[in-house]
């Protein structure tokens, strides 16, 4: 009798449902790791927007001080 209710509580329904839980939580990490990657891959670009726009200004300056040396 025992086997039965066992049977009853463990049937095809809590299979599928466990099956969708897992694929919730696989879909929810894949998500925060796509989050991640964009976060990181905006970080670096504006790090080198940054320094491109320091670059700029430092060669500007270098050349300015060659002018004013001759």
């Amino acid at each position: 009798m025992v086997e039965n209710n066992l049977h009853a509580v463990s049937g095809p329904d809590t299979v599928d449902g466990s099956k969708r839980a897992a694929k919730v939580t696989r879909a929810a990490h894949t998500h925060a790791a796509k989050v991640l990657q964009t976060q990181h891959r905006h970080a670096v670009r504006a790090l080198r927007v940054s320094q491109a726009a320091h670059a700029r200004v430092s060669k500007a300056a270098k050349y300015q001080r060659k002018s004013d040396n001759s």
